[in-house]
């Protein structure tokens, strides 16, 4: 059997159509509340607050479309200044199934983004940096050390770094908005975010990016945190909190304050209800890598169980896998970074970015009419009862 291309393969999917009542007060109520603790992630002057919202998507032009969609397109990939491929692909795959799915009104990307990642994040690399220099060398700096004292640290708890003064363009529009970040795991997620925008990754209005950790302080708001810690312990899940060394523990069931303005009172859901607090939103597709292709049977029976022992149901979203994405075939870098780099070097985004900016999306655009398996692999299912819940 003759593969599909890959845009024969992204445009299957469908939006799951209207939202349902419950799931169009969660979508504004989540809008509300992500206007109402900016000063929990950012704290720089007024004057950029506006630049902050068209970054993240919390300006009214994409928070209004987020409510009102037929067609989500979800992905949590990991907080960090890097990100190497596949999942540096991710913004593509969201942005062209969006467009392909498009029906009377505009599709939305929908990031989670995961900041309870720790400095030992191996597949993302935290702690250093690779990066493009003012004269247009590539070069990888240390952001934090990786030390046994340290490796567990999540990077909610660490401190916006000292960075070098020679920066790219690209990276210094980048850092000049994200350094007025409250912690690091919400710098990097502006910073990657700025970047990403910059190369033509997002539409305008068109994604609407809000970390784990405010996903879950929003669940959790009110007497909700009890009921779901009471529903996760009898499936034998568990609350995590952040301790005194910035590191998760689990949390006691006399222990589940919730202060939304607060990082430090942060708790979060087992990684599979992580997941599942996106469906509540009325969710059309979730994208993934290789591991959570192979989870995703066993945590869309955790998330519906679960929406049932809190009296909800959820709608089950279409699912994109991808396990590989030849990114230097399509966006090549010089090959004197290459030599400079060393065996140790890595093509990530803001390497991408610097050398491409702008015309990355129409470099990764020419795998689009290839099979699938030449340049992407990926996986698509359909049936996984796409609809919307209560």
């Amino acid at each position: 059997m003759t593969e599909p291309t890959l845009r024969d393969a992204l445009s299957r999917f469908a939006p799951a159509g209207e939202p349902s009542s419950d799931e169009r007060d969660r979508r504004r109520q989540l809008a509300d509340f992500v206007r109402s603790v900016e000063a929990r992630v950012w704290s720089g002057p007024a004057s950029q607050l506006e630049r902050l919202r068209r970054t993240l998507g919390w300006d009214d032009e994409s928070l209004h479309a987020f409510i009102d969609t037929p067609m989500i397109v979800h992905s949590s990939t990991h907080v960090s200044m890097n990100a190497f491929a596949p999942m540096m692909t991710f913004p593509w795959f969201c942005l062209r199934t969006t467009e392909f799915g498009r029906g009377p009104r505009p599709a939305v990307h929908l990031r989670t983004q995961v900041t309870h990642n720790n400095l030992s994040d191996s597949r993302w690399k935290p702690h250093i940096w690779w990066r493009v220099t003012a004269d247009h060398r590539p070069t990888r700096t240390r952001l934090f050390s990786r030390g046994p004292r340290f490796e567990h640290q999540i990077l909610l708890g660490q401190p916006v770094p000292d960075l070098p003064d020679d920066l790219c363009d690209s990276d210094a529009e980048a850092v000049d908005l994200a350094r007025h970040a409250t912690n690091f795991a919400y710098f990097a997620m502006v910073y990657r975010m700025e970047l990403e925008r910059r190369a033509g990754l997002h539409s305008p209005g068109g994604t609407v990016e809000v970390p784990i950790d405010l996903v879950n302080a929003f669940s959790l708001a009110g007497g909700a945190a009890r009921r779901w810690q009471q529903a996760m312990r009898a499936m034998g899940l568990a609350l995590r909190g952040v301790d005194a060394e910035n590191k998760l523990y689990e949390v006691a069931a006399d222990d589940v304050v919730v202060d939304p303005s607060d990082v430090r009172s942060t708790l979060i859901c087992p990684n599979y209800l992580n997941v599942g607090q996106a469906y509540r939103l009325g969710v059309s597709v979730s994208i993934g890598a290789e591991k959570m292709s192979a989870y995703l049977a066993e945590m869309n029976g955790v998330i519906t169980t679960f929406a049932k022992r809190i009296g909800e149901t959820v709608g089950v979203p279409q699912f994109l896998g991808v396990s590989r994405f030849d990114v230097d075939r399509l966006a090549l870098l010089p090959e004197p970074w290459w030599e400079r780099l060393g065996q140790q070097g890595r093509s990530s985004l803001p390497l991408v970015v610097a050398q491409h900016g702008p015309a990355l999306p129409g470099l990764l655009d020419r795998a689009l009419d290839e099979r699938v398996g030449e340049t992407a692999d990926v996986i698509t299912l359909l049936d996984q009862g796409v609809g919307h819940g209560g």
